[in-house]
């Protein structure tokens, strides 16, 4: 089996701007991996029998300066 790995940054601006709750933050996470495993999982061609989601990780970046 062939692995592909997709690295994918996102930039939001939360209602709340940098203010934005923890929960905020974290349901965005949880929604963005579900919404890319979904999709990865969905990719229909037909050169493709099948397709497994081996991972998915999503952190915010926080800027060290």
């Amino acid at each position: 089996m062939r692995r592909f790995m997709v690295h994918l940054v996102t930039e939001i601006d939360f209602v709340d701007g940098d203010e934005a709750s923890d929960e905020a933050t974290q349901n965005y996470q949880k929604h963005l991996s579900d919404t890319l495993r979904n999709a990865a999982q969905g990719i229909s061609l037909r050169t493709i029998k099948n397709a497994r989601v081996e991972s998915v990780s999503v952190t915010e970046i926080k800027d060290e300066l």
